[in-house]
């Protein structure tokens, strides 16, 4: 199991300052440091103790420090391997996002899904686009479904969601004003909500009573998002193909 399944699966067992420290851990400008340290000079660098490390890569079950060192590590070398000058390659950014799949948490969404009388998509950008194709597929198995991505539209959705209701909230970013507004509200009634988002810790995954997450390669083009949404296809048509044969 590679590093981020580990992290898909015990994230939420670390506090926001193990967080913190692991992501600096994890951060490429930092990885020669991390390479050549030992655990006492990393802590020192961290200004934590030793043991607070150690405690960390437990929780993310692993049995000490350097077993998480070498993950991390193997999974820079990874990234370089398979990066395309400085873009990582689409297939391995589809490949990766399948490691971020859990089972159990593909188990939940599935239980959510049948168990609505709504199921509800927001978000906005291009990010809408895989939404829009999910809903109709919803519809055909029978779903009342719905996609809104304008910001009043979707604020005024937001408020009068009901117990039964299911929202997923979806931003590669997880930090997009619109959809994190949309979340806040949800979050204020007793609807379910289910965010896919890029894989870090965001605003929206946190406030979400599921996540699921895609891993993609940041790109911009006069300074407007045109990351692929490869991976949002993918997780939400492998919550389709699983769900149809229940259905």
């Amino acid at each position: 199991m590679g590093l981020f399944s580990h992290l898909q699966a015990n994230q939420h067992l670390l506090n926001e300052q193990e967080l913190i420290h692991l992501n600096n851990m994890m951060d490429k400008e930092n990885f020669s440091l991390l390479k050549n340290s030992t655990l006492k000079e990393l802590a020192d660098r961290l200004y934590v103790s030793p043991n607070t490390i150690v405690r960390m890569a437990k929780k993310l079950d692993y049995r000490g420090y350097t077993e998480l060192k070498l993950a991390i590590e193997t999974e820079h070398n990874k990234s370089s391997f398979l990066k395309k000058g400085n873009r990582l390659k689409l297939i391995d950014q589809m490949n990766r996002t399948e490691e971020l799949l859990s089972s159990s948490t593909v188990k939940e969404v599935l239980r959510l899904i049948l168990a609505a009388n709504h199921i509800y998509f927001f978000s906005c950008g291009p990010s809408k686009f895989p939404c829009e194709e999910m809903k109709e597929k919803l519809r055909i198995l029978g779903f009342e479904s719905s996609l809104y991505y304008e910001p009043h539209v979707m604020r005024q959705r937001a408020k009068k969601l009901k117990e039964n209701d299911l929202v997923f909230v979806v931003s590669l970013s997880g930090e997009t004003k619109t959809p994190l507004d949309a979340a806040r509200l949800v979050k204020l009634t007793k609807a379910k909500m289910i965010s896919i988002t890029g894989f870090s810790q965001n605003s929206i995954s946190q406030i979400a009573d599921v996540t699921m997450y895609t891993f993609y390669d940041k790109l911009t083009y006069a300074d407007m998002d045109v990351s692929s949404r490869l991976g949002i296809y993918y997780v939400l048509n492998y919550i389709f193909e699983e769900l149809a044969p229940l259905c």
